[in-house]
């Protein structure tokens, strides 16, 4: 598959979504630890919430693919591989269909259920996984990326989340991969501008993976020039609260930015270009002047007043995904920014998401649902 994703202010084509299944029934007060989940939403509401949020995308032009549906697809011998990768049990798959092989995929297998199977299981528990669920896979931000012609095979933090990738690229089948080999890069600090790239790293993404795959997307003629951003956490239980940098910002259009000043006016920010990195004293959304736009408007999340703010930004009031041009699809919930980013000039699309907040480990929004492959 090819991709082409030019900026994120860009208009977005075509995307790749996951609707949430039976992983996330899986997810019980014993399970939440072994899983690195926050809480339990509530798996009704959650799939009536992401079918909404999917219909507004296809109301605004976007081709979408689903990656439940897509995972159907891939060959049995490789599906059977990447499952028997995972798995903790002897399990025989020659008998099961392929939609039952997808679901396994995706919503794991407990040694219940192995036992079922014949997999030789001796003493077997409800709560205990022989394959275990993606039950983040519904946030395909995350494991993939594109800049350009190229797709990048991220690498992630959390222990949970890491076969996600293997899984992405099987699916798509980019025609130019980087696949990145040291450290952590994940498509929540991932902002590509035009032929620059704005990237966060501290929290998810890693000092090292930058170092990997910055220096890569410069060889492969992708970018001449990154924006790299400190991330850390004042949040008094570091496990809750900024993850990526699309918690804290977002671009709906070249020329305004959603911003959590609070945090971002403190942050480091380093420019790489050639082979050298160098610290800009600046605020990032000055900075950002140089990249955007001169009169660049910055749209500070709550009004920057402190309760607003706070409250605005722990509810993604950044977590945007931009569909046309100064067009984005937001939360409902967060209605001092989004009043704000429509006096600035962006139409605001917005949808419920009071369970798909709870969602992950960090929180998520539409813009982690949403893997673009087409952004142009």
């Amino acid at each position: 598959m090819k991709v082409n994703v030019k900026a994120e202010y860009s208009p977005l084509r075509k995307v790749v979504v996951a609707s949430p299944g039976r992983e996330k029934h899986m997810l019980t007060p014993k399970t939440l630890y072994e899983l690195q989940y926050a809480e339990i939403p509530d798996p009704v509401e959650l799939r009536a919430e992401h079918d909404e949020f999917v219909k507004k995308l296809r109301e605004n032009g976007v081709e979408v693919m689903n990656l439940r549906e897509e995972v159907t697809k891939i060959p049995r011998e490789t599906l059977s591989k990447l499952i028997m990768e995972r798995s903790e049990c002897s399990l025989n798959l020659g008998s099961l269909g392929d939609q039952q092989l997808a679901d396994i995929a995706i919503s794991g297998l407990t040694a219940v259920e192995a036992k079922q199977l014949g997999s030789g299981v001796l003493v077997s528990e409800s709560e205990e996984f022989c394959v275990k669920p993606l039950v983040n896979v519904m946030f395909t931000r995350d494991p993939g990326m594109a800049i350009g012609k190229t797709y990048i095979k991220g690498k992630m933090r959390w222990e949970s989340r890491r076969d996600e990738p293997e899984l992405f690229r099987e699916v798509l089948k980019p025609e130019e991969t980087l696949q990145i080999e040291t450290g952590f890069f994940e498509g929540g600090d991932f902002f590509p501008i035009e032929g620059r790239l704005l990237m966060g790293f501290g929290t998810r993404s890693s000092g090292l993976g930058l170092s990997y795959g910055v220096p890569k997307l410069m060889e492969k003629g992708e970018i001449d020039e990154a924006i790299l951003v400190k991330l850390e956490t004042p949040e008094l239980h570091p496990n809750k609260g900024i993850g990526h940098l699309d918690t804290v910002m977002g671009i709906p259009s070249k020329d305004v930015i959603i911003y959590y000043k609070s945090l971002l006016d403190t942050s480091k920010v380093y420019i790489y270009k050639g082979k050298d990195l160098v610290r800009d004293r600046r605020t990032l959304r000055e900075v950002l002047k140089d990249y955007l736009a001169s009169d660049l408007r910055v749209v500070n999340i709550g009004n920057a007043e402190y309760y607003d703010e706070e409250r605005e930004h722990w509810l993604l009031a950044s977590n945007i995904i931009v569909v046309g041009n100064s067009r984005i699809i937001a939360y409902e919930h967060n209605r001092i920014t989004n009043k704000l980013a429509e006096e600035a000039g962006i139409k605001v699309i917005t949808f419920k998401g009071n369970e798909i907040i709870k969602e992950g480990g960090e929180r998520s929004g539409p813009r982690c649902m949403t893997l673009p492959i087409e952004k142009y």
